[in-house]
């Protein structure tokens, strides 16, 4: 029996493919939008004609038993209806955006789950444009909140965004050290530092930021390029609020993009009006070779699963503390609490 164009095309929609989430829409919309449209894509080509139903009958004349050969009227579309549902296609991610972001997202259809854990494990870096707002915060640290907060901004300059974004990268760079339990100053450091990016496998750890730059300021709005592993979207609004407390003024969160994952970038994803079954089979062909180029899982150095094995394996004790440079929501003026702590301390001391 000759095959569909509508099987054959869906026999081949199996693997690794990119797509460009859009802003203020949850990840699991999204994702039934694309099964929606796939599922009307392929119900409207060429599908399987209705099956055959075999009946014997006897003549009512000659009294002889007769094979008859009819359609199936239960298996037409008529009965059952579409051939293909939005069920049909099965989509899973790593690393989903949040609502308020936009942005690539790596997602497997059909059968890719376990090529799609490969990545997670390898801990890709994921870059970030956020583009910032000073002299206003909000309650949910982005555009969509509540006003909260308002003060000037007339003091900020470029030069001081770009020190404090250095001030805020070192001091994760720290915290990275912390948490993998060796000293940047020790042999094994040393040996770790030439290995390549220190990047903990666990997923559980607080985020980690690897990288933080300004690219573009303009009264009252700047542009952050972030690079980062073990985010979610809170992290990435406080990091924003961070530099406003910093330059003593407020800011909050216009935009978050998320730019690439790895060897991933967002030239490599489909918008909602591109998706389509070819495209994604060619998408799936073009990520296939990207794969297949670049080792995911190189440059990180911790091999284990949790932070007590990767630190016992390296000879070290481990750091029970998990160190969380972003713990609350809600602004915190710290020179002023750098001033309770200092007399509370005297207090203690008389």
């Amino acid at each position: 029996m000759l095959r569909s164009s509508a099987e054959l095309l869906y026999d081949k929609l199996s693997g690794i493919a990119c797509l460009f989430k859009p802003a203020d829409m949850k990840t699991q919309h999204f994702f039934t939008i694309v099964q929606e449209r796939l599922a009307s894509v392929f119900n409207q080509m060429p599908c399987r004609a209705p099956m055959n139903r075999v009946d014997i009958i006897r003549d009512r004349q000659t009294g002889k038993e007769m094979v008859v050969s009819s359609i199936d009227l239960s298996d037409t579309v008529q009965a059952l209806g579409p051939r293909y549902q939005p069920e049909d296609f099965d989509i899973q991610s790593i690393f989903p955006l949040e609502p308020f972001s936009s942005g690539l997202q790596i997602v497997s259809i059909n059968d890719g789950s376990k090529r799609l854990d490969q990545i997670k494990d390898g801990q890709p870096l994921r870059c970030y444009h956020i583009q910032g707002k000073l002299g206003e915060s909000t309650n949910t640290l982005d555009a969509n909140g509540v006003i909260v907060e308002k003060s000037t901004f007339k003091h900020v300059t470029r030069s001081k965004i770009e020190r404090v974004c250095a001030l805020i990268q070192s001091s994760f760079q720290a915290s990275m050290y912390k948490m993998s339990g060796i000293s940047p100053f020790t042999q094994a450091g040393f040996e770790l530092a030439k290995a390549g990016l220190w990047k903990p496998r666990d997923h559980t750890l607080p985020p980690i930021v690897y990288g933080l730059k300004l690219l573009n300021f303009k009264a009252p709005c700047f542009d952050i390029e972030m690079y980062v592993i073990n985010e979610r979207e809170i992290h990435l609004k406080e990091v924003i609020l961070d530099i406003g407390i910093r330059l003593r003024t407020s800011t909050l969160s216009e935009s978050i993009r998320r730019s690439s994952i790895g060897p991933f970038n967002i030239q490599h994803s489909l918008v909602i009006d591109e998706i389509t079954p070819e495209n994604l089979v060619n998408n799936i062909n073009t990520i296939e070779q990207i794969i297949e180029k670049s080792n995911l899982l190189d440059k990180t150095v911790l091999v284990n699963k949790t932070h007590r094995e990767e630190t016992k394996l390296l000879g070290k004790q481990p750091d029970e503390s998990s160190v969380d440079l972003y713990t609350t929501k809600r602004p915190i003026n710290q020179e002023s609490q750098v001033y309770r702590n200092m007399n509370k301390n005297n207090d203690i001391k008389k």
